[in-house]
């Protein structure tokens, strides 16, 4: 079984868009799945996509060991198993928890493209 680290952006643009109701979402939708064994919800930091927001990173965990000076709660590491998700919206978010984190499927459509201009 796979276990997931979610984090959502607390930046003041995500903020701004609502990431505080996407993160709420998540953690209503793990409780409602009871997937919070499977996924850990995080508030990360600012990503640098701030015109692309709200952002959500999920990432496979494979047992590393988490390094306190990583750059990974503010940066996309390009690591195995890291999805970055923009635009995000509660019933987005909702979706993201039951493909991804439930059924191991991340969900393509919605993937953030980092490189895409600004809108």
């Amino acid at each position: 079984m796979k276990r997931y680290r979610l984090s959502v952006c607390k930046g003041s643009s995500c903020k701004a868009g609502g990431s505080d109701t996407v993160a709420a979402a998540a953690r209503d939708e793990l409780s409602a799945r009871k997937l919070q064994v499977r996924c850990e919800l995080y508030r990360g930091g600012c990503y640098g996509f701030c015109h692309m927001g709200p952002n959500v990173v999920i990432r496979e965990e494979t047992g590393r060991k988490r390094d306190p000076l990583s750059p990974e709660d503010f940066q996309l590491m390009g690591w195995e198993g890291e999805v970055y998700y923009s635009h995000m919206t509660p019933e987005k978010m909702k979706r993201v928890v039951a493909e991804h984190i439930e059924q191991d499927k991340p969900v393509v459509e919605l993937f953030g493209h980092p490189d895409e201009a600004d809108d």
